[in-house]
């Protein structure tokens, strides 16, 4: 099993942060409708020194679909980036010993 990650800093620079609702919508119209399920968590790190909260999305899939699920999560978090004019936004994957029961 693979873990795939998005995670999703909530300062926008020079205009404020990504509010609840402005997650929650960009949640429901560029994440939800490309995935079956998955988890949200509630963050918080640091970028370039500056505390931000983050919103993290991530998904256990199959080996054999952690590339199909990459490039879906790797478009997301370009229209995340670009939406929130973010000047990265992180997905990464790693090997789980997960199973679903």
């Amino acid at each position: 099993m693979k873990r795939l990650e998005l995670i999703m800093g909530r300062n926008i620079p020079d205009a404020g942060r990504v509010s609840d609702q402005m997650m929650n919508d960009f949640i429901k119209s560029e994440i939800m409708p490309h995935f079956d399920y998955g988890t949200f968590i509630d963050g918080e790190g640091f970028w370039k020194g500056e505390h931000e909260q983050t919103k993290i999305f991530y998904i256990e899939v199959e080996d054999s679909e952690a590339i199909a699920t990459g490039v879906l999560l790797k478009y997301v978090a370009d229209r995340y980036r670009k939406q929130f004019r973010q000047e990265s936004v992180l997905v990464s994957e790693v090997s789980t010993q997960t199973t679903f029961v």
